[in-house]
Formats: C-alpha cells, structure tokens, sequence
C-alpha cells in the first residue's frame, strides 16, 4: 500500500452559523433566552426550514442556527488560515466566563465542525450563545 493510499483525507470543515442559502444543516432554534437548543442526531436543513413559519418578520437565522461547508476564502472571517470568528468568540467568551463548560452541548457536527477543530472546547461553550446575523 502506498503512502498516497494510507493518507486520510480530512473531513470537510462545517460552518456552525452559516445563512440560509449555504445551510446544510439544521443545528437548533434560538430560545427566548438567546441560546441555543441544539438537536441530535444531525438534520438535513431543508427537511427542518421545510415545516418553517414563514410569516414571522424574523429572519430564519435569528430564530434557527443553521450549518454548512466552511467557505474559507469566500467568506469574510477567514484569515487566510482559520476562521477569525470562531477565535474571537472563543476568546471574548473565555474572558467573560472563564474556561471552557465541562460538559460540552451535544453537538451533530463537531467531529467536523471548523470551529471546534481550531479552537476546541472554548468554541463549543461560546457557540451555543450565537445568533447568526444574516444581514
């Protein structure tokens, strides 16, 4: 076997807090609170955005978090190297609360998702206090 044979590609990267347009996962809905209620196992976003109230003058990000292939470059927090918005949150969310929640929320994309790959724990404990500003 070949060493190009026994290299692992890596999983592509999500998203936690992508528009509507790039969603491809639904993560969970905002409570009233401003949190996130995260659902598990993962689902397809266009089977969750199906059953939405459209009425709402809402947008569908400030009332749902929604994930989705990490653009990179295409995107406006990435730094060239990482996304520069999952370092920030994970760092404000740190000097404000200290370290990280033991018990992490369940999550259907961490095992891929962009921000916890770079920064960890931290990410996860500032992730469900984001609402997604689509504007």
């Amino acid at each position: 076997m070949t060493d190009a044979a026994r290299r692992v590609d890596p999983p592509e990267r999500m998203c936690p807090s992508t528009p509507v347009a790039n969603a491809t996962v639904f993560l969970g809905m905002i409570t009233p609170a401003g949190r996130v209620a995260y659902v598990t196992p993962a689902m397809p976003a266009e089977v969750a955005l199906a059953a939405v109230d459209d009425d709402s003058d809402a947008s569908i990000e400030s009332r749902y978090r929604l994930a989705g292939p990490c653009v990179t470059s295409s995107c406006g927090f990435w730094t060239g190297d990482h996304c520069g918005l999952g370092a920030r949150l994970a760092e404000s969310y740190q000097e404000a609360a200290g370290p990280a929640e033991v018990g992490l929320p369940k999550c259907a994309i961490r095992r891929t998702c962009r921000w916890f790959a770079e920064q960890g724990p931290a990410a996860c404990s500032a992730c469900s206090h984001v609402v997604t500003d689509s504007r």
